[in-house]
């Protein structure tokens, strides 16, 4: 449409011109006036813009002066070239200013265009063929919330049948062989237990198995059967905590104060890394996303569905908060494959 336009108008300016003599008058120095624009000459010769023949009779080239106006050129063709040049623009720009064709252009164009756009976005969307995601991180969230659903548990401590302490726990392993899960959750959430309950979301349970564990790093690893699991249960990866970016945003999920918040998800920044809390060996990963008593033991995940940290504690005091700290998976790795090892 736009060049149907522009062809339409570049028509007309040719016609109009084509149709308009703009004499030159002869002797030296005579003033010639076309259309508005002044000039001198010092040329023999009657022409117009159709029909440009001359009798050149001074030297060339030269330069036109009227005030506002400076024409330079090396010739006469030159001369002849830049006034049409000069005349065209003007015309061309009066006619596309009086018919308003800028704004008929650029709002027709926008118009169609985003029509066709949006018609075929929308097919495509419909067809399956393009999943439109209008947010990465939110839906990276999304897919983390759904992974702690199945990935993390609920970990009840007893002795005898007197429940002492409730934590969480993340499987990170599946034995297919023997349909054996294994978690990890916190050394101080199992402690002086001698039976324990890994708790669903759905409030099931099952028998836990203590494993093994280190009380100088906090770790315990438990295990379950998944022959009689009525629900689905995923593994978790366990991710490169070296590779976490301070700033970049993490994930914590747990059961913050018991089971009425099972399966809570907090979301924050990874707000330092190598700290210093005073367990001799250890160094954490400081960050912000809210944690509570019954986070102990819980994921710290990343964007990207990764354990890179297992919670284990906060500062809480009247005049700090958002410092909460987990053990770094690097570590934590380290310590699981000497607990199986050991087993």
């Amino acid at each position: 449409m736009k060049k149907t336009l522009s062809l339409l108008l570049i028509s007309l300016v040719v016609v109009f011109l084509s149709a308009c003599e703009f004499p030159f008058i002869s002797t030296a120095y005579t003033t010639a006036t076309t259309q508005g624009y002044v000039t001198q000459t010092t040329t023999e010769a009657t022409t117009s813009l159709t029909d440009v023949t001359t009798n050149l009779t001074t030297t060339l080239p030269g330069t036109t002066t009227e005030p506002g106006i400076t024409i330079e050129y090396t010739d006469y063709q030159d001369l002849v070239d830049q006034l049409y040049q000069m005349v065209y623009d003007d015309i061309y720009q009066e006619l596309y200013n009086d018919l308003g064709l800028a704004e008929m252009i650029d709002e027709t164009l926008y118009e169609e265009i985003y029509g066709e756009v949006e018609s075929r976005f929308t097919e495509l969307i419909e067809s399956g063929e393009l999943l439109l995601y209008i947010d990465d991180v939110q839906q990276q969230i999304y897919e983390v919330a759904e992974l702690t659903e199945a990935a993390v548990v609920g970990v009840t401590t007893y002795i005898g049948e007197e429940p002492q302490s409730l934590g969480s726990g993340v499987v990170y392993k599946h034995d297919a062989i023997n349909d054996l899960y294994y978690l990890i959750t916190n050394e101080h959430v199992v402690e002086d237990g001698d039976n324990f309950r890994v708790v669903f979301v759905d409030g099931t349970y099952v028998v836990g198995n203590l494993l093994g564990y280190d009380s100088d790093v906090d770790i315990a690893v438990l295990t379950f059967s998944g022959s009689q699991l009525e629900r689905v249960v995923q593994v978790a990866e366990l991710g490169d905590s070296d590779l976490a970016r301070i700033g970049s945003f993490v994930i914590a999920a747990g059961n913050p104060k018991g089971y009425d918040f099972y399966g809570s998800v907090t979301i924050g920044i990874l707000s330092g890394t190598n700290r210093d809390i005073g367990t001799p060996g250890v160094r954490y990963l400081q960050h912000d996303a809210s944690i509570n008593s019954g986070n102990s033991g819980g994921p710290l995940f990343n964007l990207d569905g990764e354990v890179i940290g297992i919670n284990v504690s906060k500062y809480a005091t009247t005049d700090i908060e958002g410092m909460g700290f987990a053990i770094p998976i690097n570590l934590v790795k380290t310590v699981v494959e000497e607990i199986e090892t050991a087993s």
